[in-house]
């Protein structure tokens, strides 16, 4: 199967498939770096990157809203 054989719902489902397993891997780090608040030394690292991670999240979950609908269709044409 080629990309020119996937129907445009399959190209969506396979790039929210992907982005759902990048959120999955994002939420193992966002535990690692909440359990790292509890060490005062890598506190403000971990805030920082409990941060970075979350925006990561939104970004894809916004990303996957929009596969959803109709709004990033012309990017697969």
């Amino acid at each position: 199967m080629t990309a020119d054989t996937l129907s445009l719902d399959e190209k969506k489902a396979i790039i929210i498939k992907f982005l759902q397993q990048c959120n999955h891997y994002s939420d193992g780090m966002l535990d690692k770096y909440r359990e790292q608040l509890n060490d005062v030394e890598l506190e403000g690292v971990a805030n920082q990157k409990i941060h970075d991670w979350g925006v990561y999240k939104d970004f894809n979950d916004y990303a996957m809203k929009e596969l959803v609908g109709q709004d990033l269709d012309d990017w697969f044409k």
